[in-house]
């Protein structure tokens, strides 16, 4: 991602516990309902990096908001059919979709897709998560920093191999970030999702792979692979040592995010009491805690924040799927 978005990013909360809001006066007294459970469509399959952090979230929310929280995966179509789903769904506030920038964006940014809604389908109510975008390589490459590769792929244009979760996902747009970033051009290879990836590294099978931290923890802990380099505006607290990018010299954020959004429609004071109990579900050291074991940084934006960050990732991806096209 591009440097407009950084500020953004240095915006959200993160570390430290965040202040707590008091509730708004104007939240729907007769919300949740008697029996009624609130369902999180998760438009991906289970155990995913996604998914296990709405599992995560669930027993907190329910107990913030007083009834049942339900998990349900709808994958298909890369995440279309459920965002279709829930996009769809009755505007009462009981529908809850998992929502991952810049995946979703993707979705109705590229025609070819055909996907049946648009950037005004979604209301984002709240960011919790980030991973960032990196690169990284076997223990045993000769790379030792990221320049190392950029001198290396500046001397071979378009012969460096560096793998990717699939075209147009997260890892593939932050590898055209970093080739925009640094002037290079690689050799991109696709793979169906982001363990087969970290499989062919492993292998030697690609020269690095573009990644965030829950494909390759276990590996980073292992000390089998080396991460170059972290596209983030600061150090990464989950890769400690680990240079960014712009410390490098490259201007390149890359980044996926746990957001929540609701159909359009829903009451402003139900979608202020939605976000007001994710916003206390999350604030807890524990949950943070348990958030960092799963590879992602916890990082706070409310609705306002979140929708911000949003349209400036459309534009910035706009930007890099036109240079891609060229």
């Amino acid at each position: 991602m591009s440097e407009n978005l950084i500020s953004i990013l240095r915006g959200a909360v993160s570390g430290a516990l965040l202040g707590l809001c008091a509730a708004s006066a104007a939240a729907a007294a007769d919300y949740p309902k008697p029996g009624q459970k609130l369902t999180v469509v998760v438009p991906w399959d289970a155990g995913g990096g996604v998914d296990v952090s709405m599992r995560l979230l669930q027993p907190a929310l329910a107990k913030e908001l007083g009834m049942p929280v339900q998990i349900v995966n709808m994958p298909g179509g890369g995440s279309q059919a459920g965002l279709t789903r829930c996009m769809a769904a009755a505007p009462d506030g009981y529908t809850l979709c998992a929502t991952s920038l810049p995946s979703t964006n993707l979705t109705y940014l590229i025609p070819e897709r055909k996907a049946p809604y648009k950037r005004e389908s979604f209301v984002p109510v709240a960011t919790f998560a980030f991973e960032f975008g990196s690169i990284l390589v076997t223990k045993d490459s000769p790379y030792k920093t990221v320049s190392d590769l950029v001198d290396d792929a500046r001397k071979q244009p378009g012969k460096i191999r560096i793998g990717n979760a699939g075209r147009y996902t997260n890892a593939h747009i932050d590898l055209l970030s970093f080739e925009r970033a640094t002037g290079v051009s690689v050799a991109p290879v696709f793979f169906s999702g982001g363990a087969p990836g970290v499989t062919a590294l492993l292998g030697h099978h690609i020269e690095a792979l573009s990644s965030t931290p829950s494909n390759y923890m276990g590996q980073y802990k292992s000390g089998d692979v080396r991460v170059l380099a972290v596209m983030a505006d600061e150090p990464s607290a989950l890769l400690p040592g680990v240079p960014t990018f712009a410390s490098a010299g490259y201007k390149v954020n890359g980044f996926t995010t746990r957001t929540l959004s609701l159909p359009p429609g829903v009451p402003a004071d139900i979608a202020a009491k939605v976000e007001g109990a994710i916003r206390r579900a999350v604030n807890t050291p524990e949950f943070q805690r348990q958030l960092a074991g799963l590879g992602a940084e916890f990082r706070y934006m409310d609705g306002a924040q979140s929708a911000d960050l949003w349209k400036r990732t459309d534009a910035d991806l706009t930007a890099l799927l036109a240079r891609e096209a060229k």
